[in-house]
């Protein structure tokens, strides 16, 4: 199952692993097609499967984030308040995407706040990576 392969659920057991399963959603997007948009009500974990997206976001001054590794997690605002995406999320090329219900997730955590927390913090990493990128464009 690849969900376990991804760094977020690493380590997590597998009983609770098939649980998140059960909200996992795979879609398949041709280039140009857009995910979502920064401002966008956030309701979706977005983990990549296969292919290549831009997160871009446009203020005054463009940053964009190159998707391109499998198992790579974005659309982490659907995680977090105020539930809004901060990005736009474009396919650069044809992409496979697992997507994941963040209510229903969150119910996942609730039930188990152990994993839950764990995953969390592993995506608090994965925020603080991009921020960090994003401060050494800027300068």
């Amino acid at each position: 199952m690849f969900i376990q392969e991804v760094e977020l659920f690493k380590g997590i057991p597998s009983h609770i692993i098939d649980e998140i399963a059960e909200l996992v959603t795979e879609e398949s997007h041709p280039a140009g097609h857009v995910l979502f948009r920064e401002g966008d009500f956030a309701d979706y974990l977005y983990i990549l499967e296969e292919g290549e997206l831009d997160l871009t976001v446009k203020k005054e001054k463009q940053l964009s984030f190159s998707v391109d590794k499998a198992g790579s997690v974005f659309g982490w605002s659907s995680l977090v308040e105020p539930n809004l995406y901060t990005t736009k999320a474009e396919c650069v090329k044809e992409s496979r995407v697992i997507k994941i219900d963040a209510d229903r997730l969150m119910r996942v955590f609730q039930k188990h706040p152990a994993e839950g927390l764990t995953i969390m913090k592993r995506l608090a990493g994965v925020i603080a990576t991009r921020l960090v990128k994003s401060y050494k464009e800027v300068i």
